[in-house]
């Protein structure tokens, strides 16, 4: 009897211990049902809260460095981020900018670009899903979306503190408290956060630090039953984000200078003249309320409100030189949403989601530029304000079918209609020394949507301007085979299709900037397989994927304006591998590659700034997309050791990503360029200088949990090899620079968290 009790004890421990070991099951939720990632027919990545935090991912902008092929590029820091998926992405920073790749936050898609920068923290898990989502994602997507899940109020009572602090005057507070009020009734909970840093470039015109930050955000959300089968979600968050942005400098001339004879001698120590600072505030209200039927079905209603505010100042010749190209760029978005949505149960053979969504977007674009007149250039400013009135309303279905106990098909398909409206002006203004932001000296509105003026400003001819009005009536589609092959091997094949809809050009220089382009069609076909292997301790996926694109959205910086245009055609074919390992119970190691080949496949008549190639198009076709590296992989490793006090853990990410290049004409031999620009030696200093060259960073933390993992303190080092990264860079040919915008250097800190 002895011997067989001691068996069960013996068998008892190891299953323990073979639990323990194995990986944690990833739900996903971006599907509208609750599903295990493993038996979701797509490629999708989900990190936890945890996971963020111990990588030191702070913000939407530094989320790409843990998605293998996911790209952020700014040129705002945090503030405004613009995300690539698989090569496909946006460089339009205006502010009606239409984002290709989605954002929501529980389950509210964010359609305003500049409401997307928010904060990490507090957060349950972050979904990034691969590919067109055309059906369930709130709007339509054509290159992915990225869905923020943040922790909801419970019945129980928990919560925690973090005290974070480190060099360059980095210091932060955070922390949540949640748990009921009325139990099973009345839930709530809170979050807030700080943070702020001084800087780690020199500003030596200004005598203090730049490239800091500060910002602070907050959260409640309060959650009631008041009865059995009904859940009501009230959320609202406020928040602001400010942020200080170094601009380098690159000198196209003879020991590189610039025309007004500017060199800069030092990477860190920067010489901007002019107001480099980007702001934005973001506040909202939802309310997600759920009805469960007796016969499983449910009923949801998700309403939002969305305000955000941007102001971006650039000191564009990034110099301290009397003659300061600067300008200043913002906007106001106002945005409602609603989705009314029903599912069926979810243990059915068959199974069903539908519903319809409401969309209205109210945006106020506006921007000021001293010198930037298109009567007299490098004397007086121009300047713009244009209203775009989104309004979006769409139906949608989803079915899934069990064929077979190993075989299911999903289908599901979205019917779109968006109507935008513009209506704004733009005129030149004599510039006051005193005030060079002050547009309200006129010297030539050439460009008034209220009266029909539409005047070339050079010559002072009427032209024709674009529809004030466009409705955009699309459906979208998607469609899944998942067959089963054994318990933890999953394969799937899938075909979507995805649009972006169709928008104004709002940052003008010229009459004809002013314009109205055509929504982009994406058609992907992917297959793949998940496996879970070893008792639960490895998870692989592997997934790969032709994109075609049609009517690409492409945003080119001109000489002092941008142009988005639609190229003919382009293309992206990769693949994605990763995985999960737990070999031991106290040793964790994931990686993940991912691999695309994107480019033109034919745009022959693409803008390109007039020096560059003369005032002449260029042709792109067989050019690589910008932002598309080749390749990007990810790979992280944690070790936990137990001691009598608690444990210790040490953890190492790294990432590498091949060279890319930031604009879409960068890399072309230019047939007729201007002198300036037609040596051998200056050609490759462009294409390097808008680009960026193959990088590896990587970073440390080591961390101590207490007994009972309430408390945890940690060190930190990230960019450990101070590897120099740049997150964009534009051409200002009529001064003769390049103006680029670097990234986070080498950095340490420390944190100390409490939880109840």
């Amino acid at each position: 009897m002895q011997k067989q009790n001691k068996q069960k004890k013996v068998s008892a421990v190891a299953a323990q211990t073979k639990q323990s070991s194995a990986l944690e099951e990833v739900i996903v939720r971006s599907n509208r049902r609750t599903q295990q990632a493993v038996n979701t027919p797509a490629s999708v990545v989900v990190l936890t809260g945890k996971t963020l935090q111990t990588t030191g991912v702070r913000d939407a902008l530094s989320l790409a460095r843990d998605i293998p092929g996911l790209m952020a590029e700014s040129t705002s820091g945090s503030t405004n981020p613009r995300y690539r998926l698989r090569g496909i992405g946006t460089n339009d920073f205006s502010a009606n900018m239409t984002t290709a790749v989605g954002v929501s936050e529980d389950e509210v898609f964010l359609d305003s670009g500049a409401s997307q920068g928010t904060p990490i923290y507090d957060l349950d898990h972050v979904e990034v899903f691969r590919g067109p989502q055309g059906t369930l994602q709130g709007k339509n997507t054509t290159a992915g979306m990225v869905s923020y899940y943040t922790k909801k109020p419970t019945n129980t009572l928990d919560g925690y503190v973090r005290g974070t602090a480190g060099n360059y005057g980095l210091w932060g507070e955070e922390g949540a408290i949640g748990g009921p009020i009325i139990k099973d009734k009345l839930m709530a909970r809170f979050a807030i956060v700080n943070r702020r840093m001084d800087g780690q470039y020199y500003n030596g015109t200004h005598k203090n630090p730049t490239g800091g930050y500060q910002y602070y955000d907050m959260r409640g959300q309060i959650l009631a039953k008041p009865v059995d089968n009904l859940s009501i979600l009230i959320k609202a968050h406020l928040g602001r984000n400010r942020t200080e942005v170094p601009i380098d400098h690159v000198g196209l001339l003879e020991g590189g200078t610039d025309a007004q004879g500017y060199a800069q001698t030092s990477r860190r120590n920067i010489q901007n003249n002019g107001r480099t600072d980007a702001t934005t505030r973001r506040a909202g209200l939802s309310v997600n309320a759920r009805y469960e039927f007796e016969n499983g079905w449910s009923l949801s209603n998700i309403f939002a409100l969305e305000w955000n505010h941007f102001n971006v100042f650039s000191d564009d010749d990034a110099s301290p030189a009397a003659v300061d190209y600067q300008e200043n760029i913002g906007g106001v978005a106002r945005v409602l949403s609603n989705e009314v949505r029903v599912a069926s149960p979810q243990n059915k053979k068959i199974r069903y989601i539908g519903g319809v969504y409401y969309l209205r977007n109210m945006t106020q674009s506006s921007s000021q530029q001293p010198l930037y007149s298109p009567t007299d250039f490098g004397v007086n400013g121009n300047a713009s304000s244009f209203n775009i009135n989104t309004q979006d309303a769409a139906v949608f279905s989803a079915l899934s079918f069990d064929l077979t106990r190993r075989l299911t098909l999903d289908i599901g398909g979205r019917f779109t209609s968006e109507t935008r409206s513009a209506n704004g002006e733009a005129w030149a203004y004599n510039t006051l020394a005193s005030d060079p932001y002050y547009t309200g000296n006129r010297a030539l509105t050439y460009i008034n949507t209220n009266t029909g003026t539409f005047i070339d400003p050079a010559t002072g001819q009427s032209l024709s301007g674009p529809p004030l009005k466009k409705t955009f009536n699309r459906d979208s589609e998607d469609a899944s085979l998942k067959y089963q092959f054994s318990h933890g091997i999953t394969g799937y094949l899938r075909y979507a299709r995805g649009f972006r809809t169709g928008n104004y050009n709002t940052y003008v220089a010229t009459a004809s900037d002013f314009s109205l382009y055509n929504p982009e069609v994406l058609t992907d076909y992917e297959g793949g397989i998940k496996a879970r292997l070893w008792n639960g301790k490895a998870q692989l996926n592997l997934s790969g994927f032709h994109y075609d694109y049609n009517n690409m959205q492409v945003t080119i910086l001109q000489n002092t304006g941008t142009h988005t245009t639609n190229a003919a055609r382009a293309v992206s074919n990769g693949f994605e591998f990763e995985g999960q390992v737990r070999p031991l119970e106290n040793l964790f190691g994931s990686f993940g590659v991912s691999y695309q080949d994107a480019h033109y496949t034919s745009f022959r008549n693409a803008s390109a700034p007039t020096p560059f190639n003369g005032g002449n198009p260029v042709d792109l076709s067989g050019q690589p997309l910008e932002r598309a590296p080749h390749v990007t992989t990810n790979f992280l490793l944690s070790y936990k050791i137990p001691v009598s006090f608690g444990d210790f853990t040490v953890q190492t990410d790294w990432r590498y990503t091949s060279r890319y290049r930031f604009q879409a004409w960068s890399d072309v031999h230019p047939a007729t360029p201007a002198p300036f620009l037609s040596s051998p030696q200056t050609q490759a200093l462009v294409r390097n200088a808008f680009s960026q060259k193959a990088v590896i960073t990587g970073n440390v933390r080591l961390a101590w949990h207490s007994v009972d993992q309430k408390t945890e303190v940690a060190v930190w080092l990230h960019n450990i090899t101070n590897q120099m990264t740049y997150t964009n860079a534009f051409g200002e040919f009529f001064n003769r620079n390049i103006s680029r915008y670097p990234g986070d250097l080498r950095s340490f800190g420390f944190e100390v968290m409490r939880s109840l």
